[in-house]
C-alpha cells in the first residue's frame, strides 16, 4: 500500500463518500508503492486552505486531487467558472473544481517555494522550483462516456480529470500491478519532467505538508504502561492534524477531561517551533502550579527547551510575579489563602501590562490550558500580553470550572465566534469510569460540531469505580495501605501511577475556608509507616512546583491541584465530608466531577459517613 497519512480517514470529520474511494483507489493503484506519499486535507495556508488529497510520486511531482461526489443529474450547468447544481429542489452555484483546485496549487506553490532545498539555484532554472505540481478532478460517479456526451471536456480537459472507470477495482488502472497505467494517467497533469527527490528532500516535504508530531509521554512502568503508550501514539496523526487546523488567530479549544486538550497545545507548539521558518515567541500559561511543571515536563520530553529561545512556561501567579518583579517591591506569593490579595496583584498586574511598565515583552502565541479557571481580568493581561495580530487558543471545559468566572469573549476583543474546535471523545478513561463520571455530572454535553479522536472505536473496558464504605476512618486508612499494597505486589500498577485525591476546604454560604491539613498530613503518616514512598504534591509551593509525574511516589494531592493530571488508580478520599448547600452544589458537584475524572482505569471512592454526594455516586452504579 502506499504511504498515507493518516493511515485511514473513515470515521474522520467531514469524510464524503467518493472522498473514501479515491483514498482507496490512491492507496492501492500508485504503485510501486515505495515511491508514493498521499496526504488527505494537509493544510497549505490559512482556514479553508485545505485541498481533499496531494500526492507525491517520486517520478511524477506533487498532484493536488479535487474530490466532487456530484452525479450528472444534480448538473443543471457549467462553464470555465462554475457550476450550477440541482439541490432539494433549489439551484447552487459552486466555483469550478478546476479553479478550485488551481487555487490550492498556487498556495502550495508559495508553501515550496518557502524551502530553498526546493528551488533550483544555478542557471538555467534560477529560482524556479524543481518538483512540478499539477492538479486533478475527481467524479467519482460520473462515467467518461456521459461526461464526453454532455461536452464537460470543453470545460475541464480529460488529462486533468479522473473518472468512474478509473476507479473501478476491476479497471484497467486498478488492474495493472505494476502501476503503469496508474502513472501514465496523472502523467500528463504535470507540467515538466521530474527526476525525484533524495531521501532528505522527501523528509523535508513530508515535514511541510504533515508535519508528524511524536508525544512520548514520560514513561511510567507498570501493566498499563504499554497500553497507555499505544493510545497516544494513536492520537499522533489526528491531534498533529487538530494542532494544524487551529490555524492563526483566536480559537477556542473544548473537550471533556480525557480528550487531549493538553496534548493538542504540546503538539501546537511543537509545530510552531520546528516547522515555522521564523519560530515565534510562545507562551504557554495554565492556572494550576503542578499542570506547569506537567507542561514543562512533557515539552521538555519532546526535545523542547523552557524559557527565552523556547516556550515560556507559567502558571499565571508566577507570570504575574514576572510581570511586576520590578514595580512591586517584593515577589508574589502563591499560597496565600486570602483571595482579595491575589485580586490585588491582578489589579496591578493588569495595570503594569496595559501601560507597559515591565520587560517580560509581548508573544507571538500564547495557549492556555485549562481556560475555564481564568476571570475577565486575567485574560485581558494575557491578551495585553499578545502582538497585534498574534495567536491566541484557550483549551477548557467548561464542566470544569471551579470558579465561575463569568467571561465574556466578544467584550473582551477574544474573536471566538465560529473559531472553536471540540474534541468529542475521550481516550483517558475506561468505559466504566467514563458512564460513571457522566452519570455524576448529571447534565448532557453541548451538542457541538466534533473531531473525533478515536473514530469507530469504543473505550476500552475496566473495572467499574468502587463506592465502598468502612465504619470509621481507621479502618479507611488501613483498607488504602493494604490495596495499595497488593496493586504493588502485583505489579498492575507502580507508586507513580497511583494518587490519592483529597479536599481540604470547608465550605459555607460565604465561600471556602481551609479547613486544616490533618487528613494529608494523617495519610502521608500511614503510607510511610507502611513501606509505601509517598510524595504530598500540595503540601507547600516547592513541592507543587517541583511536582514530576514520573517520580517513584504515590501522589497525595489535592483535587485543585490535580487539574490537568491523570493517574492510572485514583482513591477519593473525604467526599463524604462535603456538605453542600443550595448556593454551593454545582461548584462541589464541579469538584468531585474533577476528582473523579483523574482516574484512567480504577476508581475508588471509599467513605465513612454518607452524604447526597456519595448516595448519587451509588446510584451511578446501579444505572
Amino acid at each position: 500500500m502506499a504511504r498515507m497519512r493518516p493511515e485511514r480517514i473513515d470515521g474522520l470529520d467531514r469524510v464524503t463518500p467518493g472522498e473514501l474511494k479515491v483514498f482507496h483507489f490512491l492507496r492501492e493503484a500508485a504503485r510501486p508503492h515505495r515511491d508514493f506519499v498521499c496526504w488527505y486535507r494537509p493544510l497549505l495556508g490559512g482556514p479553508g486552505v485545505e485541498p481533499d488529497f496531494v500526492l507525491f510520486g517520486q517520478h511524477l511531482g506533487l498532484l493536488v486531487l479535487e474530490v466532487k461526489n456530484w452525479i450528472l443529474p444534480q448538473i443543471v450547468a457549467a462553464d470555465q467558472h462554475q457550476f450550477v447544481l440541482r439541490v432539494k429542489d433549489r439551484e447552487e452555484r459552486k466555483i469550478n473544481p478546476d479553479r478550485q483546485a488551481k487555487n490550492y496549487v498556487d498556495a502550495l506553490l508559495e508553501a515550496l517555494k518557502a524551502v530553498p532545498a526546493f528551488v533550483d539555484q544555478p542557471p538555467p532554472h534560477c529560482g524556479q522550483l524543481k518538483i512540478p505540481v499539477g492538479r486533478m478532478v475527481v467524479f467519482p460517479y460520473i462515467s467518461q462516456a456521459d461526461y464526453l456526451q454532455y461536452g464537460f471536456n470543453r470545460i475541464l480537459p480529460l488529462e486533468r480529470v479522473l473518472l468512474q472507470e478509473d476507479l473501478d477495482p476491476a479497471g484497467e488502472v486498478m488492474g495493472d500491478p505494476s502501476g503503469q497505467a496508474f502513472r501514465a494517467r496523472l502523467a500528463r497533469a504535470f507540467p515538466f519532467p521530474f527526476a525525484g527527490l533524495t531521501p532528505k528532500e522527501l523528509a523535508k516535504l513530508e515535514a511541510l505538508l504533515w508535519p508528524e508530531v511524536r508525544l512520548d509521554l514520560p514513561l511510567r512502568q507498570g501493566a498499563d504502561k504499554a497500553r497507555f503508550q499505544a493510545e497516544v501514539r494513536a492520537l499522533d496523526d489526528l491531534q498533529a492534524r487538530v494542532a494544524r487546523q487551529l490555524g492563526s488567530g483566536h480559537r477556542l479549544l473544548k473537550g471533556p477531561p480525557g480528550s487531549g486538550k493538553t496534548l493538542v497545545l504540546i503538539h501546537r507548539c511543537y509545530v510552531l517551533r520546528k516547522y515555522q521558518p521564523q519560530p515565534p515567541r510562545i507562551l504557554l500559561v495554565c492556572y494550576i502550579i503542578a499542570l506547569a511543571s506537567y507542561l514543562k515536563r512533557l515539552l521538555q520530553e519532546k526535545g523542547l527547551g523552557i524559557g527565552e529561545g523556547g516556550v515560556h512556561v507559567h502558571h499565571f501567579y508566577e507570570l504575574c510575579s514576572f510581570i511586576l518583579q520590578n514595580s512591586l517591591g517584593e515577589p508574589v506569593q502563591f499560597n496565600v489563602p486570602d483571595s482579595s490579595y491575589y485580586e490585588t496583584i491582578i489589579t496591578y498586574t493588569l495595570e503594569s501590562v496595559q501601560q507597559g511598565l515591565h520587560r517580560l515583552g509581548q508573544f507571538d502565541v500564547i495557549l492556555v490550558d485549562e481556560g475555564q479557571d481564568f476571570s475577565n481580568e486575567m485574560l485581558k493581561i494575557l491578551l495585553g500580553l499578545l502582538h497585534p495580530g498574534g495567536d491566541l487558543v484557550i483549551a477548557l471545559d467548561a464542566y470544569q470550572d471551579l470558579y465561575r468566572r463569568q467571561t465574556s469573549w466578544r467584550a473582551l476583543g477574544i474573536q471566538a465566534q465560529g473559531r472553536s474546535l471540540y474534541l468529542g471523545r475521550v481516550y483517558r478513561h475506561t468505559a466504566e469510569i467514563f458512564a460513571f463520571t457522566q452519570c455524576f455530572l448529571g447534565m448532557a454535553r453541548p451538542q457541538e460540531p466534533t473531531l473525533p479522536l478515536f473514530p469507530e472505536e469504543e473505550l476500552e473496558h475496566g473495572e467499574p469505580p468502587q463506592v465502598r464504605r468502612f465504619p470509621d476512618m481507621e479502618k479507611l486508612e488501613a483498607f488504602l495501605v493494604t490495596d495499595i499494597r497488593r496493586h504493588l505486589d502485583a505489579g498492575a500498577f507502580t507508586r507513580a501511577e497511583i494518587a490519592i485525591l483529597y479536599d481540604d476546604k470547608v465550605y459555607g454560604p460565604e465561600g471556602f475556608h481551609y479547613g486544616g491539613r490533618e487528613l494529608p498530613r494523617r495519610l502521608k503518616q500511614r503510607l510511610q509507616a507502611a513501606g509505601i514512598p509517598v510524595k504530598w504534591v500540595s503540601e507547600d509551593l516547592r513541592a507543587k512546583e517541583l511536582f514530576d509525574i514520573t517520580t517513584d511516589r504515590v501522589s497525595l494531592v489535592s483535587i485543585h491541584s490535580a487539574k490537568g493530571l491523570d493517574f492510572d488508580l485514583v482513591y477519593v478520599v473525604g467526599a463524604d465530608r462535603i456538605r453542600a448547600t443550595d448556593e454551593t452544589r454545582p461548584y462541589l458537584t464541579r469538584l468531585l466531577y474533577v476528582a473523579l475524572t483523574r482516574a484512567k482505569y480504577r476508581l475508588v471512592i471509599p467513605y465513612v459517613e454518607e452524604n447526597e454526594f456519595i448516595r448519587k455516586m451509588a446510584r451511578c452504579l446501579e444505572v
